[in-house]
């Protein structure tokens, strides 16, 4: 069986996820730790970031794509998406 794909970007800047926040941020730090190597770490959760980027990341897994990879950036998460196309 050959399948076929076709790939979707998404670009979430960081009013996007502040946009999606429920509660005040000043309660936890707006702080996404990046190495040079390019491995980024959150801060310590529960935080209303984290919880408002899955906010992010489920909406578009809802329409039927699955997440191949996610690159975060300064002021931008950048999503890299797939879904299979029927035959």
């Amino acid at each position: 069986m050959n399948n076929k794909w076709r790939y979707h970007i998404t670009v979430h800047t960081s009013d996007d996820i502040l946009g999606m926040t429920l509660g005040p941020v000043e309660q936890a730090p707006p702080t996404i730790f990046c190495d040079d190597e390019g491995a980024c770490y959150f801060d310590s959760g529960p935080n209303p970031l984290t919880q408002a980027i899955e906010q992010l990341l489920n909406q578009v897994g809802e329409e039927g794509w699955e997440l191949v990879q996610i690159v975060f950036r300064p002021d931008q998460i950048i999503g890299f998406w797939k879904q299979e196309v029927a035959a």
